[in-house]
């Protein structure tokens, strides 16, 4: 039994329109955030805005998905970006996967992180994952990890990486899928997180943000050929909105997909009269444990 959970972040439910890059994915996984249907797949509407006023971020939103605490209600606000000394020691106690790993499930976090992130030492960028990793006790992926085919960066193609001077192979998105498919059975719970879902939903064209979700979608197809139905369970989810809507550049406050397959996918938080994404790890850990 596999637990693989993509992490995308920035990513809403939304009617179809204009605005709406996904109205155009018509495939599934993500052609169902637009009504569009496939066999054993289920989507569940998720409220990000967890009862505070205001537009969800980043750093509360992924500490509310990765914690199944409230963060926004803790702090008193939706904090942006990072996460701040209170979150982190949210993070640090209730992190999905300390307590996974507590309950003797083996798990995994599939991102490399590049040699410039390890040369900053104390002064480096720590997300919501990265601290989450790391109080875990997990060893953070490295350039080697990835060059050797046991990672995948957060672009899968391996693009970015390489324009900044490293020497790695360029992949295409099913190559990179089926990567991650293939960690993901050797681990009972396996995260990878993408987030150029919200860098084009802040920065880019609707045309830019389809062709994102074009190629991410080819990316999870991948990885789902390697996913047994009987067995196994794919989850999606996210932190906020955002590319859903590209008539602004900010956060929105649409409801996010827990988007699920395989094992249990039909039953799974049945019994939740209205999910939000604090019910993300209560279910992972439901169905690891």
């Amino acid at each position: 039994m596999s637990v693989l959970f993509v992490f995308v972040d920035g990513l809403g439910i939304a009617p179809q329109g204009p605005d709406n890059p996904l109205t155009r994915v018509k495939e599934p996984p993500l052609g169902l955030l637009c009504g569009n249907e496939a066999p054993g797949f289920r989507l569940i509407e998720a409220d990000a805005c967890l009862g505070v006023e205001g537009v969800p971020q980043s750093a509360t939103g992924g500490t509310a998905l990765f914690t199944g605490v409230n963060a926004p209600k803790a702090v008193g606000r939706h904090v942006q970006a990072l996460p701040n000394t209170q979150l982190r020691r949210i993070i640090a106690r209730n992190g999905l996967l300390r307590r996974a790993r507590e309950r003797g499930v083996s798990v995994g976090f599939a991102n490399t992180y590049t040699p410039r992130f390890f040369m900053r030492g104390r002064n480096r960028i720590r997300s919501v994952t990265t601290v989450m990793a790391e109080s875990a006790g997990m060893r953070l992926n490295r350039l080697e990890d990835l060059i050797a085919g046991r990672a995948v960066y957060r672009d899968y193609t391996n693009a970015i990486i390489a324009e900044q001077g490293h020497d790695v192979a360029r992949l295409e998105p099913e190559e990179a899928g089926g990567r991650l498919g293939k960690l993901a059975r050797a681990k009972d719970l396996l995260l990878y997180e993408f987030f150029q879902t919200d860098h084009v939903g802040h920065r880019g064209t609707t045309k830019d943000a389809f062709e994102v979700l074009a190629d991410l979608n080819r990316f999870l197809q991948a990885a789902l050929r390697h996913i047994d139905p009987g067995v196994d369970t794919f989850v999606l989810s996210s932190d906020h909105g955002n590319v859903e809507d590209m008539e602004t550049s900010a956060h929105t406050t649409n409801p996010v997909p827990i988007l699920l397959y395989g094992k249990g996918a039909d039953a799974l938080l049945a019994d939740v009269s209205r999910p939000n994404i604090c019910h993300v790890t209560p279910l992972i850990l439901s169905i690891v444990s």
